[in-house]
C-alpha cells in the first residue's frame, strides 16, 4: 500500500493526515458498536451480523471503548455522527446499515467525506480473497480514492458494468476497479464491453463472449458490491458519455423513471421501468445485485433524493453511505417527521 503525505478534508474542508483519517474512522466505529449496544439494546450476535465481525471481535471493541472512555455511563458518539438518522434511515427503508457522513457545501468536499464513510465500511467489511463488484461513477471513485486498508487484501474488484470512452476521469468501472485494487494489493478483473450497445443483436453476441461472459459470471459471485446511484434526467451521467440520448432519457422519464443503477431504471417505488435499452445494456441487473449479501450505495448530491429513495425500494441495496443533509432530505420526502 503507497504511503503518501496528502490527506482529505475533514468537514470543514481542512486537510487532515491519512493517520488523523484513520484515528477518527475507529473513534467514529467504536461508537457506532457502542450506540448499538448501549442506546439501541442490540445484542453482541445483532452487531456482529450487521458490521460482517465476530462476537467476540465485537465483545473486545466495547471492552476497548470503555478502556479509551468512549463509554462511561453513555455513549460519547463522535460530533460528525449522526446516529439518529442513521437509526431512521434504517426503520424507514429496511436497510442492514445506514452511515451518514457531514454534508459541505462545497459539493466535491461532500463527496470526499461520503466516499470515506463508505471506504472505512469496505474496509472493515472485506476479507481476504473477497469479490467485490464494482459500479461506475463519481460517488464510487471517491470510495476507491479515499480506500486505504492497513494491510493487503487479495481481493478482486471486477466491473459490474460496462464502460464508455466519453466518461469523465475516473468514472469508468474499470478505472474505479484499478484503483480499488492498487491501494489494497488485490486484482482488479476488468469488462472488455461498452455499457450500452446500439442493437440487441450486438449485445447477444458480446455475452457470448469468454472475456466478457466470465467477468460478468464473477461480478455475480460478488459478496459485496459498491454502486452509486444515477438519475434519468438530461444532465445524468449516461447522457452526458452518450450511453442514451436526452430523448430516450425524456422518454424514460414519461415512463414514471427516477433513477438507476448500473443502467437500470426504476420508478420511486422503486419499480423496474422496462424500454429497449434492457436489449441494449451490458452488466448486472437488479436480480443480480439483490442476490449479492451487501450492496453498498453511495450518494452524496443534493439533488436525487427521489432516485435514492427509488433505488432504495428496489430491493437491491442494504446499505446506504450518503451525508446529513441527503438523510434529513430522504425521511422528508418520504413524510417521516418524529425526528430527534
Amino acid at each position: 500500500m503507497p504511503s503518501s503525505s496528502r490527506g482529505n478534508p475533514d468537514d470543514k474542508g481542512f486537510l487532515s493526515s491519512p493517520e488523523d483519517n484513520r484515528q477518527q474512522a475507529e473513534f467514529a466505529f467504536l461508537s457506532r458498536i457502542c450506540s448499538r449496544y448501549y442506546l439501541e439494546d442490540r445484542t453482541q450476535s445483532e452487531i456482529a451480523a450487521e458490521f460482517g465481525l465476530s462476537r467476540q471481535k465485537v465483545q473486545r471493541m466495547i471492552r476497548q471503548a470503555r478502556e479509551q472512555g468512549i463509554v462511561e455511563i453513555h455513549v460519547h458518539a463522535a460530533p460528525t455522527l449522526h446516529l439518529e438518522l442513521e437509526r431512521q434511515l434504517k426503520a424507514v427503508f429496511g436497510l442492514e446499515s445506514a452511515l451518514v457522513a457531514g454534508s459541505h457545501p462545497d459539493e466535491l468536499v461532500c463527496r470526499r467525506l461520503v466516499g470515506r464513510g463508505a471506504a472505512d465500511y469496505m474496509e472493515r467489511r472485506l476479507a481476504g480473497g473477497s469479490v467485490v463488484a464494482v459500479g461506475l461513477g463519481r460517488n464510487t471513485n471517491a470510495v476507491a480514492t479515499a480506500f486505504t486498508p492497513r494491510r493487503p487484501l487479495g481481493c478482486v474488484f471486477v466491473s459490474a458494468m460496462g464502460g464508455s470512452p466519453a466518461f469523465g476521469v475516473g468514472i469508468n468501472p474499470n478505472e474505479v476497479c484499478s484503483t480499488f485494487a492498487v491501494a489494497s494489493g488485490s486484482r482488479a478483473e476488468t469488462l472488455y464491453a461498452p455499457a450500452f450497445v446500439e442493437e440487441p443483436a450486438l449485445r447477444d453476441q458480446l455475452l457470448r463472449q469468454p472475456a466478457v461472459a466470465e467477468t460478468l459470471a464473477l461480478a455475480r459471485r460478488a459478496t459485496l458490491a459498491v454502486i452509486g446511484i444515477g438519475t434519468a434526467t438530461d444532465t445524468s451521467i449516461l447522457v452526458e458519455a452518450k450511453c442514451i440520448s436526452p430523448r430516450q432519457a425524456g422518454e424514460l422519464r414519461r415512463s414514471g423513471a427516477v433513477g438507476e443503477i448500473l443502467g437500470n431504471f426504476f420508478d420511486v417505488h422503486g419499480k423496474p421501468v422496462h424500454s429497449h435499452l434492457d436489449d441494449q445494456s451490458i452488466g448486472l441487473r437488479l436480480q443480480d445485485l439483490q442476490r449479492i449479501s451487501t450492496v453498498v450505495a453511495v450518494a452524496s448530491e443534493p439533488d436525487k433524493l427521489d432516485a435514492i429513495t427509488g433505488a432504495l425500494r428496489t430491493g437491491a441495496v442494504n446499505v446506504l453511505v450518503t451525508s446529513s443533509d441527503n438523510a434529513l432530505g430522504l425521511l422528508d420526502f418520504v413524510g417521516v417527521t418524529d425526528r430527534r
